[in-house]
């Protein structure tokens, strides 16, 4: 029923300033955007397990894909792979692939990434803000891509 409060069920800490959320309800996963600071946080996407324990720590190290400016959207593909929409200085969208590094798999035509979704058919979704559309890429789901 509308107006009826629920109480809370779990809070999960360990976050500093969480953003976007996404979930695989294949998998269990969840990933957690944070937003950085003037401080010196950077941004970065937590990956949870369905017992809400941190397994990876995305976008902070080169050596394990590009490291992340701004992420303003985020999706989980059937596979475990956390796809991000990265408006930094380079509007792109990068896969960090459940195995392996990550890596920019469109790096070119973007103006404002924002939100991002993986459809069944295999297409990855797009929006993209200052263009005033969305982009709709072949998702290849064996992991090779070439946009």
């Amino acid at each position: 029923k509308l107006g009826i409060k629920r109480p809370i069920n779990s809070i999960v800490t360990g976050f500093h300033r969480p953003y976007l959320v996404a979930t695989c309800l294949k998998s269990g996963l969840i990933a957690v955007s944070e937003r950085g600071n003037e401080t010196g946080r950077i941004p970065c996407i937590k990956v949870l397990e369905p017992g809400w324990n941190t397994i990876r720590i995305l976008g902070i190290c080169s050596g394990m894909g590009p490291v992340l400016s701004n992420p303003w959207g985020i999706c989980i593909d059937t596979d475990g792979d956390v796809l991000v929409a990265d408006w930094g200085k380079q509007h792109c969208i990068v896969l960090y692939s459940s195995v392996g590094v990550g890596r920019s798999i469109v790096s070119k035509g973007l103006s404002s990434p924002r939100g991002l979704a993986v459809l069944p058919d295999g297409h990855l979704v797009v929006s993209d803000s200052m263009n005033h559309c969305i982009k709709i890429y072949r998702y290849n789901l064996e992991k090779d891509m070439a946009f």
